[in-house]
């Protein structure tokens, strides 16, 4: 019995043989490890004619080359290049048609995130603004805010045509849309209702919207001011109008001029007097109410009270005093 490392010892020296000149083996078997002759019937010849190999994992003929330098050089490569370089090795390196399927695929790329970005601006650009759509262009109603039924039993005849007109501001959540303020008028009327017992307590209010919204409405004794309300027209507006505060609302022509409207109603209606004055709420007592700057927008107005002639007056004081008198 002979190895294979035998095996492979013989074979070895077989070609060694052929290498030197020394003789040729026409045929060689190696079974299971086990070497043997076969018979030559061909004259003798320079190289291995035929070579049976059965069984064995270990044989090799002929030279067999390995590259081990391959990976170290290419990592060298990196190392010694900077990005840019080395970027432009791998152009210089590639094909041209590689070279064009890369520009072509960069510049789909560039085209799409070109296109991506105008439609986004456009969409952007040409979005519209949120549709405010109401019952009536400037005068809401009760029933259009949808306000809870409430039975009133007092009223402003005693004094109509009424002389004073009292701004005050809710200090609520701004409202821009029709939708909005009237949602904001039901969550207050639903607080006072709640916690007063009573209807809201404004006879009108002036939506950020530049609406005129119905409270109570005219001839209805409002609960707006302490000591007026039986003889005057409360008005309020939504937001807070301290000017001290960050957050405050502004007051806008819109806002101005619906109000005037509205004045102009009452004189028409003859709820007030065509002389009446217009004052904030606190010229006649300890409040903050309207604000600096809804206070400040109507003393520019001309019935504007500069003189401030109601403070610490009933109502019945104000009437006795100012009820034949032209106030301005």
């Amino acid at each position: 019995m002979i190895t294979a490392s035998v095996a492979d010892a013989a074979l070895w020296g077989v070609e060694e043989r052929v290498r030197n000149g020394l003789g040729a083996v026409n045929s060689l078997a190696v079974n299971d490890d086990r070497i043997a002759p076969v018979p030559s019937t061909a004259a003798a010849t320079p190289s291995i004619s035929n070579l049976n190999v059965n069984n064995s994992k270990k044989v090799h003929i002929g030279p067999k080359f390995v590259s081990v330098t391959q990976n170290v050089q290419n990592q060298e490569l990196v190392k010694e290049l900077s990005f840019p370089k080395y970027l432009w090795n791998i152009v210089k390196n590639s094909s041209r048609t590689e070279r064009l399927s890369c520009a072509a695929a960069i510049t789909v790329l560039i085209t799409c995130i070109a296109l991506i970005g105008y439609f986004t601006g456009q969409s952007a650009n040409t979005s519209e603004p949120p549709i405010d759509k109401a019952p009536h262009e400037w005068r809401i109603t009760r029933e259009m805010w949808l306000a809870r039924p409430y039975n009133y039993t007092h009223t402003l005849d005693t004094f109509e045509p009424l002389m004073l007109v009292i701004f005050q501001h809710t200090v609520s959540p701004q409202c821009s849309l029709f939708k909005n303020c009237a949602a904001e008028l039901r969550n207050l009327q639903g607080y006072f209702i709640s916690h007063y017992d009573y209807d809201i307590p404004y006879n009108f209010l002036i939506g950020n919207d530049g609406r005129v919204y119905e409270g109570r409405g005219w001839n209805i004794e409002g609960a707006h001011t302490f000591g007026y309300n039986r003889c005057s027209i409360g008005i309020g507006f939504i937001g807070d109008y301290r000017g001290e505060i960050e957050s405050h609302a502004s007051v806008t022509e819109a806002q101005l001029n619906r109000t005037r409207m509205l004045l102009e109603e009452g004189v028409r209606l003859g709820h007030l007097r065509k002389d009446f004055l217009v004052i904030g709420a606190k010229d006649l007592g300890p409040t903050a109410s309207p604000g600096s700057i809804l206070n400040n927008a109507i003393k520019q107005w001309p019935n504007y009270d500069h003189k401030n002639r109601f403070y610490k007056l009933n109502c019945e004081k104000i009437e006795e005093k100012f009820g034949n008198t032209t106030l301005y």
